[in-house]
């Protein structure tokens, strides 16, 4: 895609950064290093890459991963789906979807059980889906900052291409102060579950007809998550790849954080992978 005037849809974690305090933030990596060192003899990578592209089976998969993520492992996931719209749990699709519009090109609209905004995916978008136990604290117990800490660690992969990217307000990715990457996070069955959604090689063009990129709830609405927009790209417009590349990238990136043994990393390419959990 190219440059939009408009403003982006990608998904936000819910909960505000305002009430985080320099002074906590710093202490807190400093712990970090610490509680990351503690992993590196014993922790399994699960890697979940099922070559699928039907929303409706993805997000199945995701209500399954709460259930083969264990305290002796993390669970990393890439995928992608064919053209679908997918808004954040609390969200109304009237206000926030071009209704008219998916309905005349049949673009199905699935509501996640993340937080945050509304996305348009197609096979041009990465979605990456990183969920551990809420115990095992890597770099915060703060919620928010937890999942800052696993935004840098993609920011890592994608640096790998291109270096003038970084993490930005409500756990954004951008590039060129335009976005690439937003996040959702929830805390789900005593997990933290993190989604987010890169965009490599997305239509942009599509993109921009199925959102109302002026929504407007009625002023009465109880605590609508609105979508916050702003000017997005794709991260291919700035460097040639492909997007199992970028998985790799971004695959390293992870194993080195958590200093994975190889022989820790249980690589799942099926869909029956709840088999496969150990």
């Amino acid at each position: 895609m190219g440059q939009l005037d408009k403003k982006n849809n990608t998904t936000f974690s819910i909960f505000p950064f305002s009430f985080l305090t320099q002074y906590s933030i710093l202490s807190l990596l400093v712990v970090s290093k610490s509680i990351i060192a503690e992993y590196d003899y014993k922790m399994k990578l699960i890697l979940i890459d099922i070559p699928n592209f039907k929303p409706e089976i993805n997000f199945e998969i995701e209500k399954n991963i709460l259930e083969i993520c264990n305290a002796n492992s993390f669970v990393l996931r890439f995928w992608q789906n064919n053209p679908c719209v997918v808004i954040g749990k609390f969200q109304k699709e009237k206000y926030e979807v071009n209704l008219e519009y998916i309905e005349k090109k049949n673009i199905p609209v699935f509501r996640r059980f993340t937080g945050g905004g509304t996305v348009y995916h197609d096979q041009g978008n990465l979605n990456i889906t990183f969920c551990k136990e809420k115990e095992n604290i890597l770099f915060s117990k703060y919620i928010l900052e937890e999942a800052r800490g696993i935004t840098k660690i993609i920011l890592k992969g994608i640096k790998e291409f291109y270096k003038n990217c970084e993490v930005k307000d409500r756990n954004s990715i951008f590039l060129e102060e335009k976005k690439i990457l937003g996040s959702a996070i929830a805390q789900k069955n005593n997990k933290f579950f993190y989604h987010a959604s890169l965009l490599i090689n997305s239509n942009l063009k599509e993109l921009e007809k199925v959102i109302n990129w002026e929504e407007k709830y009625p002023e009465n609405t109880r605590s609508p998550i609105r979508s916050k927009r702003s000017k997005v790209t794709n991260l291919s417009a700035y460097a040639p790849l492909t997007i199992d590349v970028v998985k790799e990238k971004i695959l390293k990136s992870f194993i080195q954080t958590f200093k994975i043994e190889e022989n820790n990393v249980i690589k799942i390419y099926n869909n029956d992978f709840k088999k496969d959990k150990r």
